[in-house]
C-alpha cells in the first residue's frame, strides 16, 4: 500500500467517524500529501469541519476543499441547491 493510499484511508476513516460531518456524499483523493475533498455537504459548518478533519491526518501537507454546500431536502433525502442571496428585511428584496 502506498503512502497516498494510507493517507486516503485515514482521511476516509476520520470523515466516517467524526459526528460533525455527514460523509456519505464526500469523496476524497490523495496525491503527494495533498488531499482533495469533493461532493456535497448540508452546511458551511460541515464544509469547514471536513477541512479540519483532512488537515489533522498525519502526512497531509495541503488540502483542497471543493465541497459544495447544499441543503438536505428531508422529504426525499436529496440535496437541494442553497440560495446565493438573502432578502433584505427592510425592503423584502
Amino acid at each position: 500500500m502506498s503512502a497516498n493510499d494510507d493517507m486516503l484511508s485515514d482521511v476516509n476513516e476520520e470523515l466516517l467517524w467524526d459526528p460533525k460531518v455527514d460523509s456519505r456524499a464526500i469523496a476524497a483523493s490523495a496525491e503527494d500529501g495533498k488531499v482533495t475533498l469533493r461532493g456535497t455537504v448540508g452546511s458551511l459548518r460541515e464544509k469547514r469541519e471536513a477541512t479540519k478533519i483532512a488537515a489533522r491526518v498525519f502526512g497531509v501537507i495541503a488540502f483542497d476543499n471543493e465541497l459544495q454546500v447544499r441543503l438536505l431536502d428531508e422529504a426525499n433525502g436529496r440535496h437541494t441547491p442553497r440560495p446565493h442571496h438573502r432578502r433584505c428585511r427592510a425592503t423584502g428584496r
